[in-house]
């Protein structure tokens, strides 16, 4: 994210979209690899990230 406004977009009012993505890939993930997982999520702000392009590579960004 590269805005506080975006964060708070993307976690949802209490948290309820961020949860439910985390909740949607870790019953993912368990179906994948057949037992349980825990995922720990977060978002973070950082201005400017998306023209790194020293940054973008760890994020999947590939020409």
């Amino acid at each position: 994210m590269e805005r506080d406004s975006q964060k708070a977009i993307v976690i949802g009012k209490q948290g309820r979209r961020l949860k439910q993505v985390g909740q949607d890939a870790r019953v993912d993930m368990e179906k994948l690899f057949a037992e349980k997982v825990f995922l720990q999520l977060w978002v973070k702000v950082k201005s400017g990230w998306s023209d790194d392009e020293n940054l973008l590579p760890q994020f999947g960004y590939h020409e």
